[in-house]
């Protein structure tokens, strides 16, 4: 695996944080000036080396896709944090990959980096690469999915309160548009590749049947977490049942690619269809404003909150407030966005 095709780097200046761990000292706790570094301060070297150089702390960071809209602006929001406190960013993208993910965090320990955050895809395979990295003397903080075991600290997302706080918000509206008596007929556009969408597609399910005790899905599509996978698995599935009306998406791409698959059809306005969807993006929120369109139900999720509460864990764990091994958690919050808030909401959760 080439590196260079799988991160990016940011650099910034260091002064504020001293670099700790996975470092060559010398006596008296001063740090050795390895050949790597020599060549980093004449110009040679990479990003990586150069921290080593300024003693800057080097911090690795996972993201589930960088084609996916909410996982770009957890890495703006890192990018943020590295220069506001003076670390070394490594962004590498997992590219909703079991595979990949797994030789990233091989090559994440042949770095070794003085912390990791990272989200992988499911809970067992995380498990798994957390307990490598702790192995290898690398603190670790996940984001988005935890492993299932409490083994190091962990931003927490319920992801069946997604999509429920979507399902009730969504037939809210299908109610004081429709009726009770007209149940309405379900479809969801899932991501496949990641294990903890079911959750989120199965508690909008429930969400919904607080309402309509009857609703049920006839099919459920993958869209690959993508804007224009998503239009074509959603483009099958209303064609095989054109009875569908109400479709959940489990992120902002799912749900908008759900959206243009029914306006191709001539459909995706209030009177005929209903879309929700999880995030809360600057376009699903514009679609959730426009009076017009069918998607009309947002559960939030905050890309900022997320990666600054997986630095502040991490912080705290390399300046030793808390254990590197021991499951401390901090959940995400989750509110439904309305047309109302939108406007407020992407203006303090998306950079």
């Amino acid at each position: 695996m080439q590196l260079l095709q799988l991160f990016e780097t940011t650099s910034f200046s260091c002064f504020a944080m001293t670099a700790c761990g996975n470092r060559n000292t010398g006596g008296e706790g001063q740090v050795v000036q390895s050949e790597e570094e020599t060549q980093e301060k004449t110009g040679e070297g990479s990003g990586m080396e150069k921290a080593v150089a300024e003693n800057k702390l080097q911090i690795v960071a996972t993201v589930q896709s960088q084609q996916i809209n909410f996982w770009l602006n957890v890495q703006h929001t890192l990018e943020r944090l590295a220069q506001e406190n003076d670390f070394e960013l490594t962004i590498m993208d997992i590219n909703s990959d079991v595979t990949t993910f797994n030789n990233i965090i091989d090559d994440i320990i042949a770095m070794r980096p003085d912390g990791v955050i990272t989200c992988g895809l499911e809970s067992s395979t995380l498990t798994t690469q957390v307990k490598k990295l702790i192995d290898a003397g690398i603190p670790v903080v996940t984001f988005n999915i935890q492993p299932d075991e409490e083994i190091c600290p962990m931003v927490v997302t319920d992801h069946m309160e997604f999509g429920r706080v979507a399902g009730v918000a969504a037939a809210e509206y299908w109610k004081e548009n429709h009726g009770e008596d007209e149940i309405p007929v379900g479809g969801a556009v899932d991501l496949y590749s990641a294990p903890v969408c079911a959750l989120r597609v199965q508690g909008f399910v429930e969400g919904f049947q607080t309402i309509y005790p009857e609703f049920e899905l006839v099919q459920t599509v993958d869209g690959g977490g993508s804007r224009s996978t998503s239009l074509t698995a959603t483009e099958d599935m209303v064609q095989a049942h054109p009875e569908i009306n109400v479709i959940f998406g489990i992120n902002a791409d799912s749900g908008l690619g759900a959206l243009d698959a029914l306006r191709e059809v001539d459909k995706g306005t209030p009177a005929d269809s209903l879309v929700a969807c999880v995030d809360g993006t600057e376009t699903d929120c514009a679609e959730l404003k426009d009076a017009d369109s069918a998607l009309k139900a947002v559960a939030g999720n905050s890309p900022r909150i997320m990666a600054e509460t997986a630095w502040e864990l991490l912080s705290k764990v390399i300046n030793g407030e808390l254990l590197a091994d021991e499951g401390y958690s901090e959940k995400m919050e989750i509110v439904s966005v309305t047309k109302e808030t939108a406007d407020a909401w992407v203006k303090e959760n998306f950079e």
